[in-house]
């Protein structure tokens, strides 16, 4: 097909276990059947991986531009030094710099529309660290000179984001006001209409303290306004709830998505409950960014026992993603009369006022 989406994956550290995770990844048939993959890195680190797993038949079609690459087949663009070395276990400047080098070679191309979407693989902290930002949302905020990003956290059975992604636990109070939380809203509310064909999303807003009803000086101050506010343009949010008792109630499964304020609150229960099959998306920016949530795992690089699992799902979630917001754009852009873009199955007609009961069911 010559109209597959051309998918760039970035190699992440060297030294850890992207390149295992991408191998796997990219054995399967099934992946070439759904999209052109192109990888960003070393075609001589790609060997030396293969060797070590015994993946001799995973090959790699090297390309200099993503208009070069082969429908048929995994793709390769040399962006790294040649004699890039592999110290494996152990994040280096060399790995680190390399990972950034491979990052910024795939936005390039996303930016200029050679690519379509952009998969980042694991890479260390300090790769990050010498560019002055934290991980990859932190990255690309800085990248494209924006805050108006946000990460959601996806599974098949929650989608999870927060307020405060890069924030010192105790700072976390001076975020949480009406006026973030309501831009927050918004742009989750947006994204589960364009990028997750949901028409009429349902939205928990959890409460920073944990107090019975969310009634904390913070939730009367900044959290309850802002619930209102955005109620007014159509948002369906609903909360404050109690963070402790919202998910061990599975509350969670009532809602099309959940805004925490801070970053265990959310992502604590989202990998207790999803374990390794979540992935992340970036909301906020014109190009489309995804990645697993794994680590680099320098302690079982070589073994051979890395799940690409995550990986995979984030393959998944960024193509679905693509085809959602092109055709919900499409439609926003030239509307049919009484039409839902959205057909999800977990809707449903119920106003604000109607769903307020759910809060209800598990609150003393």
């Amino acid at each position: 097909m010559e109209n597959r989406l051309k998918v760039g994956i970035t190699h992440g550290d060297v030294n850890g276990v992207s390149y295992e995770l991408i191998i796997k990844l990219l054995a399967e048939n099934r992946v070439c059947e759904l999209c052109t993959p192109i990888l960003y890195g070393s075609p001589k680190v790609a060997a030396y991986y293969r060797k070590v797993l015994n993946a001799e038949n995973t090959n790699f079609n090297p390309i200099n531009a993503p208009g070069e690459a082969n429908a048929k087949r995994a793709n390769i663009i040399h962006c790294v030094d040649d004699n890039l070395k592999v110290d494996l276990g152990k994040e280096t400047e060399e790995s680190a710099d390399a990972a950034i080098v491979a990052l910024n070679s795939a936005l390039h191309h996303l930016d200029k529309n050679e690519i379509d979407i952009v998969i980042m693989t694991p890479q260390g902290e300090e790769s990050f660290a010498r560019t002055g930002t934290k991980n990859f949302p932190d990255y690309l905020a800085k990248h494209y000179n924006t805050p108006e990003i946000m990460t959601i956290l996806v599974s098949e059975q929650m989608k999870v984001s927060c307020i405060t992604e890069n924030t010192n636990l105790r700072d976390v109070p001076l975020y949480v006001t009406m006026q973030n939380i309501s831009r927050k809203l918004q742009m989750l509310n947006n994204s589960l209409k364009i990028d997750f064909t949901i028409s009429k999303p349902k939205i928990a807003v959890l409460a920073l303290n944990p107090l019975p009803g969310g009634t904390g000086e913070d939730e009367t101050r900044a959290i309850i306004p802002a619930i209102e506010q955005v109620r007014k343009r159509g948002v369906m949010a609903l909360g404050p709830f109690p963070a402790d008792r919202f998910f061990s109630s599975r509350a969670h499964e009532k809602f099309d998505a959940v805004l925490t304020m801070h970053h265990d609150q959310g992502t604590i229960p989202f990998h207790s409950l999803s374990r390794s099959a979540g992935a992340a998306y970036i909301t906020g920016l014109a190009g489309i960014c995804a990645f697993s949530l794994d680590t680099p795992g320098w302690s079982i690089v070589g073994r051979g026992t890395a799940d690409e699992q995550g990986v995979r799902n984030a393959l998944y979630l960024a193509t679905d993603v693509y085809t959602h917001r092109k055709r919900n754009l499409r439609l926003l852009k030239n509307p049919l009369p009484h039409y839902d873009v959205a057909a999800n199955n977990n809707e449903s007609d119920l106003n604000v006022e109607q769903i307020e009961g759910i809060k209800e069911e598990f609150e003393p």
